[in-house]
């Protein structure tokens, strides 16, 4: 069986949504019923508090950094060894239901959201093996966005189901001469819990505790209290970089924010950052160098975890990969919007010590005035810091968003007489001097101003171009 795939996720919808829950202890799925699953995270039978953080922990990482199903599957059943936890139905079974329903509604509550801005929505059937029959009948069906028939049908509208919603413009409908349908009328029918004896009224072709709307809801008093146990619940630490996917274990998305979050220094440069990475939703991968080369057999083993996180469908391997791995310490694309950076199995962001990267940024200048003109930043980081590899990768990593915040300011060209730039490499064209730049603009802005007040100006102006 195939696994699931989302869309564009992760974005950062999807992601607020997710961790905006709250931990509910619970014996049965059907204890946290219909809107409930909006403010909760719960999973059936898991009521230690303890076991329920590991698992929203599992959950947040599979979602924010793209993890696939392997993946959770493999913690799962490491989770449930560390605290003993019998469980209902086989590892496999419970570890893809987890995947597939978080995974999914977290997408469907991201795109509930956005799907605000359109004035109607289109329902899509989706790849199911055994589609519903009346979810394949809704296939189509164009509704206004305030039809209330969206309250109680927004997909995911059962287990397994792959569902989705397009939003569609007054402009898209009167272009393509389409008609508004009415809400179909297909009936009802009474679902009684059996543990409970109540009784529930739900539309044909939903599944139990699935008719309601997937978004983001206040907080209501019965959930708050059902909440509160002895355990401090997990709560999702804040991020700059909102994604990335990494086979370095130190070198992952937790490590990468912890270590920007130190570097107060540039706080309002990074949270500029922060908000230019959610808004044009960048991708970052961290890979080492045999996953970077172009037909290689490293390359080709980490491919079905890079597709879903990538989505971009059969041409995914050629976004990743490089002929030239052995001479690339990163690499983008104007028309993509996800950037490849190389690390080592034992590169950690936690070794990294951001005065030193500030302090490469006045070297940089200072060689150049000497007349030494270094070939670039990550260089000066990798041969002359004790952050080594480890900073050299984060330089890296800030230069190829460099590129991305070029491209998406429209690509202008370099504001200054050619020759007049830090780094041999800032020279090889306007891409480069650009990327280069940014870089020591987010680590050392104060120097790059001292050195040209127009080019740390230039910049600053840049980004809030793009945010």
């Amino acid at each position: 069986m195939p696994e699931a795939r989302y869309g564009s996720l992760p974005f950062q919808e999807s992601i607020d949504f997710f961790r905006s829950k709250l931990n509910i202890p619970t014996e049965r799925w059907a204890d946290l019923w219909r809107e409930g699953h909006n403010n909760g995270f719960a999973i059936a039978g898991a009521m230690k508090d303890d076991l329920l953080n590991d698992m929203r922990k599992m959950v947040d990482s599979a979602i924010a950094e793209g993890k696939s199903l392997g993946w959770l599957k493999k913690n799962f059943k490491e989770i449930r060894a560390k605290h003993g936890w019998e469980h209902t139905g086989s590892s496999a079974w419970r570890s893809r239901i987890i995947y597939d329903t978080n995974m999914r509604q977290s997408y469907n509550a991201g795109r509930y959201e956005q799907l605000q801005h359109f004035d109607y929505w289109e329902y899509q059937h989706g790849d199911s093996i055994s589609p519903r029959p009346l979810h394949l009948s809704w296939h189509k069906l164009l509704l206004p966005k305030s039809d209330q028939w969206w309250q109680t049908h927004s997909p995911q509208n059962g287990w397994g189901c792959k569902c989705k919603v397009r939003g569609r413009s007054q402009a898209h409908v009167d272009r393509k001469n389409l008609t508004i349908d009415n809400a179909p009328n297909d009936g009802s029918k009474t679902w009684i819990d059996k543990v409970t004896g109540e009784e529930h009224v739900i539309p044909k072709g939903i599944d139990p505790g699935f008719d309601y709307a997937p978004r983001k809801q206040l907080i209501n008093k019965s959930i708050k209290q059902q909440a509160k146990k002895k355990a401090e619940p997990y709560v999702p630490p804040t991020r700059i970089a909102p994604t990335a996917f990494s086979t370095a274990p130190g070198a992952n998305v937790h490590s990468l924010n912890k270590k920007l979050a130190e570097f107060a220094p540039a706080k309002q440069r990074l949270d500029d950052l922060g908000k230019f990475l959610n808004k044009h939703d960048i991708k970052t991968l961290f890979l080492k160098q045999a996953q970077m080369g172009a037909g290689t057999k490293a390359s080709r083993k980490v491919l079905p975890q890079i597709e879903p996180y990538l989505n971009l469908g059969r041409a995914t391997h050629a976004y990743y990969t490089t002929r030239n791995a052995t001479r690339t310490n990163g690499f983008t694309w104007r028309n993509k919007d996800h950037v490849v950076v190389k690390v080592k199995s034992g590169t950690k962001f936690s070794k990294v010590q951001f005065d030193e990267l500030a302090e490469a940024v006045e070297n940089a200048i200072l060689l150049m005035r000497e007349g030494d003109k270094q070939w670039s930043l990550s260089h000066i980081v990798r041969v002359a810091s004790e952050s080594s590899d480890n900073g050299g990768a984060l330089v890296t990593w800030l230069h190829e968003i460099g590129h991305q915040v070029h491209y998406k300011a429209g690509m202008p060209v370099v504001p200054v007489p050619y020759g007049h730039g830090v780094t041999q490499y800032s020279l090889s064209n306007d891409f480069e001097w650009h990327a280069e730049h940014f870089a020591m603009w987010l680590l050392n802005r104060d120097a790059l101003a001292k050195w040209d007040e127009g080019i740390a100006v230039y910049f600053d102006k840049m980004m809030e171009s793009v945010i």
